[in-house]
């Protein structure tokens, strides 16, 4: 009897034993497959160098979370394979994977990669049931197994978070996630808190980058070690990561003039050229390095030029740069998807510095001979008025006259007082005539009623104005009159109200921004002007963002943080306001023979059909 009890210990300490410590990459090395129908080569798998230390973070008890920012054809989908066949064969644990959309994604992944791994994969087929068994433990996004389960949800649906709890969180292709899982909120966040009561809890992040500050795989990467494998050349045996050089002037990889066939790879130390046939040996040797102190995070950016994959040869890499080089859309899909980085329209988003030390030397209130209709814009917020001056001329070349911040409660009449001083100023044109602001366009969006009230007693020179919350909309749209009190009654003889395309008039501003030639367009800026103008009016970015439905749009961000961008805005109302005053229309070759008879004290010599009479009379 004694000797019973003891056997049936020994064998209940042995069944609730935990199993032996085993690396990730062992196992797989040891007993993971390659199915045909996702696999260039099926049959036994074997880790690649660069993905050993990457799939040991996986089992490593101090690693809480992983993120790859990566490029296409380095194996990421293989490594998420193995990571469930781990934890379904050799220790178990439930995983939610997550993909961008339950159909086709999810559905995808189950049928092209998990059912084919279990089928061909020893010891995983008898630890999960087929589908065609009928069972309510295996069905397409659900694979139940001794231990723990697996389920796959879309991140498009808000109900695939609910109702889980589980240590494991795969993220597939994050950056092709919708904005938002419906109403339930960022879907990281959501996937995250179902690990919440798990000591030994494991987040996986993974994607091809996309579009730069608006990347999640980038985000989470910036917030790890962010690990680098460097290779050693084959020459000084010096280390260093692979790059993609375009230039003379650049190490990495090149290719002598029309023949990108014939690719190398030039050290950045010993500036050698590296025959393609030493990669292999190369990305043997590798080492992955941190560029931070580790914590719990670890990090990790792979692309193209390390893949042992036929088609990641450094020609035909090169071959496919050539090939969609001068093509905007095509190239971002390369900088993504080849070379694993992050996509910035560099041209959208001109450097202050660059408009700074474009700054002429004329005075700030003074007008250059091309200026011929002066205007403002103000931009309104609870403690401020911020206001830019313009004057205009010939195919809307335009000089900036003034800029300033007026600091104070707007709701106080003192604000709007000194708002009227700027708007009854005087500037000195070249031919020595006086110019005053002819239409002002002042922001509503915020304090509405104070400006509509201020608008009222000042129209029609100051026009109230709202940002449209449509795409693609004109500058400056078709007036309401709807104009509304304090108590919410409507006003019949109201103000004006003016929408404005705000991202059109962004748009061009930034394009006309990057002139280089003073002409049409050409934005001039006075020498004397604060560096913090210049910094506020490059301020915002055009970038790709997702609609509640997934879908892409264009949105212009702020990438100062929390610092100021408002000069930006002032500019849009400005232009808005010489919009109204009839730039698209005026004889300005007239008003300029005008202005400059009137500074010689005669009479102008030019009837206008549209003449803009210098305004007397002052605004308040």
């Amino acid at each position: 009897m004694h000797k019973s009890i003891k056997a049936l210990s020994q064998k209940s300490i042995e069944f609730w034993k935990p199993p032996p410590y085993m690396t990730l990459s062992t196992w797989a090395d040891d007993r993971a497959y390659l199915s045909p129908e996702s696999s260039h080569e099926s049959g036994k798998w074997t880790c690649l160098p660069y993905q050993r230390e990457i799939m040991d973070c996986v089992t490593d008890p101090k690693v809480k979370k992983i993120t790859w920012m990566k490029s296409a054809r380095v194996g990421y989908t293989k490594i998420l394979n193995n990571i469930i066949g781990y934890h379904i064969d050799h220790d178990p644990k439930s995983i939610l994977a997550v993909q961008p959309t339950v159909k086709p994604d999810a559905e995808g992944y189950s049928k092209e990669e998990i059912a084919p791994m279990i089928r061909d994969t020893p010891c995983l087929r008898d630890k999960v049931a087929d589908v065609k068994s009928k069972s309510s433990n295996n069905t397409i996004l659900k694979k139940k197994y001794p231990g723990g389960f697996l389920t796959l949800v879309g991140a498009n649906s808000p109900g695939g978070f609910r109702r889980l709890s589980v240590p494991i969180v795969l993220f597939d292709e994050v950056d092709g996630y919708p904005q938002t899982a419906g109403a339930e909120g960022d879907q990281i966040r959501l996937g995250t808190r179902r690990t919440a009561w798990f000591w030994d809890s494991l987040i996986v992040i993974g994607s091809t980058p996309t579009i730069k500050d608006v990347s999640r795989v980038e985000a989470s990467f910036l917030l790890s070690d962010q690990r680098y494998y460097n290779v050693p050349c084959p020459i000084c045996k010096k280390e260093q990561v692979l790059k993609f050089g375009t230039k003379e002037t650049d190490f990495g990889i090149k290719w002598p003039e029309d023949h990108p066939e014939d690719a190398y790879y030039l050290c950045e130390h010993c500036h050698e050229k590296i025959k393609h046939s030493k990669k292999r040996w190369m990305v043997k040797n590798g080492i992955w390095q941190a560029k931070k102190p580790f914590v719990d995070h670890a990090g990790f950016h792979l692309w193209a030029a390390y893949s042992f994959a036929p088609n990641a040869a450094w020609s035909n890499l090169a071959i496919e740069f050539l090939e969609v080089k001068d093509k905007p859309e095509e190239l971002k899909t390369f900088v993504n998807t080849v070379m694993g980085e992050t996509w910035e329209d560099r041209g959208s988003r001109p450097a202050w510095k660059v408009l700074s030390v474009r700054a002429e030397p004329y005075k700030i209130t003074t007008v250059p001979s091309g200026g011929l209709l002066v205007t403002s814009g103000t931009d309104v917020h609870d403690n401020r008025l911020d206001i830019v001056v313009r004057a205009w001329g010939k195919g809307e070349e335009n000089f900036l006259l003034y800029w300033t911040q007026i600091y104070g409660d707007v709701t106080k009449k003192e604000v709007w007082d000194q708002h009227d001083n700027i708007l009854n100023m005087e500037f000195q044109h070249e031919s020595k005539v006086g110019l005053r602001i002819m239409s002002a366009a002042v922001d509503a969006g915020d304090n509405t009623h104070i400006v509509y009230n201020y608008c009222r007693k000042r129209s029609p020179i100051v026009m109230a104005t709202y940002g449209s919350q449509k795409h693609n909309q004109p500058i400056l749209g078709r007036p309401s009159k709807k104009d509304v009190d304090y108590m919410g009654t409507i006003i019949k003889k109201g103000v004006q109200i003016w929408p404005i395309g705000t991202d059109t008039a962004k748009s061009i501003i930034y394009q006309r921004f990057n002139l280089t030639e003073p002409g049409p367009g050409f934005y001039h800026f006075p020498l004397g002007i604060d560096p913090e103008y210049y910094q506020q009016i490059t301020a915002e970015k055009l970038v790709t963002t997702y609609n509640k439905k997934g879908f892409p749009v264009k949105v212009w961000q702020n990438v100062r943080g929390n610092r100021q961008n408002h000069a930006l805005d002032a500019e849009v109302y400005c232009y808005a306001a010489a919009i109204r005053a009839g730039i698209a229309t005026m004889q300005w070759d007239a008003l300029e023979l005008n202005y400059a008879a009137k500074g010689r004290g005669q009479a102008p010599p030019v009837a206008m059909e549209k003449q803009r009479k210098v305004r007397s009379r002052g605004i308040g």
